[in-house]
């Protein structure tokens, strides 16, 4: 997915991705040398088909404390020649890197060997767990455990010993929030530093078949130089360690076996909690610790369905430690998209995604819009349907199971689950409206093709207990990388009861790269009545014509600026009368420096047709054509020192009037353990039929007392709504993957200074492996 609100910030944003490697020798391997040439003149796929190394099973036990003492190590040939992303792409790092592979019965050992010749200037910015890739320096192992050049897992730590783990699906997409069951420590001397892994083959997917060949890729990120360097080279195009299509090889593993793939995690929780709907009334008790019904408890069970296949249940389902959504200031006439933060529905979450590829709309919008999915307008399954409601609150889930994974060449999807009937009563127990109990399936199917392509079709159905209330949307999709070429379509069609006919959404789209050069084009149509319950809509009854360019030519002889950034996009829409309906044209000039700093210009010219009066915020903008333009600077300092920032500047016409915005962010690192952010947006607008100012200030502090314990504080202010939010949250991992979370929310009214809602949670997880 693009990100820039120009459609080109895909080349604003290097995605350099951890990287990092070990070794037990204590004489390091000779350095690298500047490779024949670079970018698009290297012969990836000949450097790729040398990249194999072996494991060598053991019998004798392995600590892991990073010192790599054990006679063992010296037995495993190392993985070495790292080629690098950036910032001189295909040319071998100078800095070595070794990495061993070790296996025994029960666990894979990884060994990384980060030889450097400036250990004074190693940068780690954080200790606390999923830390932040890009900040420090960083090892990471990608592992294709069923060699089907699609999916993965991706482990990586820092200079200081912190974990961040992902599963990566559709050949690069990432899902950080999985979390594996694998431990590393690290130990750090003159010239370099060791990182030890040790992985559990339960951590794994991956076939009965007696002698296991898998894919693997290796990445060291060293942020003094502004490096990031591959085993298994990446084209500077993709940007990321996590194509796995393009990894090298694993062997030497047998006889080898994934255990039972049964987890099963229990967990209980308390609560004590008051509310008010009214600031003038008093506080009501909701939960108080005094009764049975103020405690909780429930449980989630994994079990590994063939060596591929994962059947995960649920029963009464709990997200009592998930953190609040980040508040979002809307100045559109549209949805805006929040991210799915819940556990359960993360998991393999990349399984159920619909429509592939890029194209040309996937970025958000220059007034405040939030994108989703691979068009940026719809998604015909949004797991936050289930389980809460459009404002998020949360309704409860009784239970519900999901089986997902891979059956041959077959990426496969089944999610059932069912809510709760709630009932909302106002401060004296008055019933105010009922939402029936519902229940959730959701079906996916994919058919992989080529290296990384495929064909497949989804399914998703709501149906309450009231008779006659139901809603399905069925249809298929397919998607073609091909070298330098992606293309592909979807077609939908959703069932809604006295929604009859003109219910189809419809996609198409094809995208070209290079290395510094990328086009895309797409069009987009959704009918009047296409309506997916289950999924998400920014907008409707529409066709969209897009294009997209953008060109990032890199200096090579320059020290300072890595990128030039060069880009516009168009969109244009019609209602469903023919009739123009939106025209957005965007162009922006930027420079991207070595340090990953950059700056940022951008110009917008915006037609629009309103055909009734519009609200934006509180101010109505009466129905008719309205053509304006508006400018944005932007810039970013590198955000890996112990200060950093970040800010944009945004004026011009909105609507019939005017709008001056300002963005800024702050950040604070004075050392691995604290972590500070502070970030403030602000929206002056004035229209003919009124004006307003909305102010958003967000203030985040993680203090990581080790990689196991971390105190998470996030406070934010809405002018918009009058409202202080606090959310702290306390996590202690007590065994692996296993939880005490303290959590504390709490919600104000700035006007009159009462607390709206507040509550103190206390919840415990045990997980058991088997």
């Amino acid at each position: 997915m693009r990100q820039s609100s120009c459609g080109v910030a895909a080349a604003f944003s290097l995605v350099t991705l951890l990287s990092v490697v070990p070794s037990s020798a204590q004489t390091p391997p000779p350095g690298g040398t500047p490779g024949p040439a670079r970018g698009d003149a290297i012969d990836y796929d000949a450097i790729r088909a040398t990249k194999s190394v072996r494991a060598v099973r053991i019998s004798e036990p392995i600590t892991i404390d990073g010192q790599l003492e054990e006679p063992a190590w010296q037995r495993a040939s190392p993985a070495t020649g790292f080629y690098q992303l950036s910032p001189n792409p295909g040319e071998l790092s100078p800095e070595p890197t070794d990495v061993r592979f070790l296996y025994d019965d029960e666990n894979l050992y990884v060994a990384f060997h980060s030889w450097d010749s400036d250990m004074a200037h190693r940068t780690v910015t954080e200790l606390k767990e999923d830390f932040s890739p890009t900040n420090s320096d960083t090892a990471v192992i990608v592992i294709d455990s069923l060699h089907d050049r699609q999916s993965g897992y991706q482990l990586g730590t820092n200079a200081a010993g912190a974990k961040r783990d992902a599963q990566i699906s559709n050949d690069g997409q990432f899902n950080n929030d999985w979390d594996g069951l694998w431990d590393v420590k690290v130990s750090v001397q003159e010239d370099g530093w060791i990182a030890e892994f040790v992985i559990p083959f339960s951590t794994f997917r991956f076939s009965n078949a007696p002698t296991q060949e898998w894919g693997l890729n290796l990445g060291r990120r060293i942020l003094r130089r502004n490096e990031d360097a591959h085993w298994a080279p990446i084209p500077v195009r993709f940007r990321s360690i996590g194509k796995v299509s393009l990894a090298g090889t694993l062997t030497g593993l047998e006889n080898i076996r994934p255990g039972r793939n049964l987890k099963i995690e229990p967990y209980v929780s308390a609560a004590a909690a008051q509310t008010r709907s009214d600031p003038l009334l008093p506080l009501r008790s909701t939960q108080s610790l005094g009764t049975l019904g103020d405690y909780n408890g429930g449980v989630d069970l994994k079990y590994g369905v063939g060596p591929s296949l994962l059947l995960d249940a649920t029963y009464r389902t709990d997200f009592a430690q998930v953190e609040v959504d980040q508040q979002q200031v809307n100045l559109t006439r549209f949805s805006l998209f929040f991210p799915e933060k819940r556990e359960f529905f993360i998991e393999n979450a990349g399984i159920f995604g619909f429509g592939g590829g890029g194209g040309g709309t996937a970025r958000s919008t220059n007034s405040g819009g939030s994108s989703t999915s691979a068009s940026g307008t719809m998604s015909p399954f949004y797991s936050r349907r289930i389980g809460l409601s459009p404002s998020g609150t949360p309704i409860p889930i009784v239970g519900g199971s999901r089986l997902s994974g891979q059956a041959g060449a077959y990426d496969v999807g089944f999610l059932a689950m069912r809510t709760e009937e709630l009932d909302l009563r106002d401060t004296g127990g008055n019933l105010l409206s009922t939402t029936p109990a519902n229940n959730f399936v959701v079906g996916r199917v994919r058919r992989k093709l080529l290296r990384n392509s495929f064909v497949g079709g989804i399914f998703t159905d709501r149906n309450s207990t009231i008779d006659g209330d139901y809603n399905r949307v069925y249809g298929a999709d397919a998607f073609f990388e091909l070298d330098r070429w992606q293309f592909g379509s979807h077609l939908l069609r959703s069932d809604t009861p006295n929604r009859p006919g003109l219910s189809l959404a419809k996609r198409l789209f094809g995208t070209w790269q290079t290395d510094e050069l990328y086009v895309s084009t797409e069009y987009n149509a959704i009918q009047a009545n296409f309506n997916p319950e289950v999924g998400f809509l920014r907008r409707s009854n529409f066709s969209q014509y897009s294009g997209d360019v953008a060109w990032r030519p890199q200096l090579e002889e320059s020290q300072t600026i890595r990128n030039l950034d060069f880009g516009g996009s168009l969109d244009y829409y019609e209602n469903g009368a023919g009739m123009i309906e939106t025209r957005t044209q965007d162009v922006n000039a930027g420079i991207l420096f070595e340090d990953n700093a950059s700056i940022n210009f951008a110009v917008n010219q915006t037609f629009d047709r309103l055909v009734r009066d519009t609200r934006i915020n509180q101010v109505i903008v009466p129905a008719g054509d309205y053509s304006y333009r508006s400018q944005t600077a932007s810039f970013r300092t590198n955000q890996s020192r112990k200060v950093s920032g970040s800010g944009s500047f945004g004026w011009g016409e909105f609507w019939d009037g005017h709008r001056k915005a300002l963005e800024g962010g702050f950040g604070f690192t004075p050392n691995y353990h604290l972590n500070l952010d502070v970030t403030y947006s602000r929206n002056d607008v004035d229209l003919p039929s009124g004006a307003f100012i909305t102010d958003l200030v967000g203030l985040r502090m993680v203090y990581a007392f080790t990689g196991r314990a971390s105190l998470n504080a996030f406070v934010q202010f809405n002018t918009d709504t009058n409202q202080v939010s606090s959310n702290i949250r306390f996590n202690f991992i007590h065994h692996p993957l296993s939880d005490l979370y303290l959590v504390y929310n709490d919600r104000r009214d700035t006007t009159y200074g009462a607390v709206m809602e507040r509550s103190f949670i206390v919840k415990v997880t045990r997980l058991f492996d088997f």
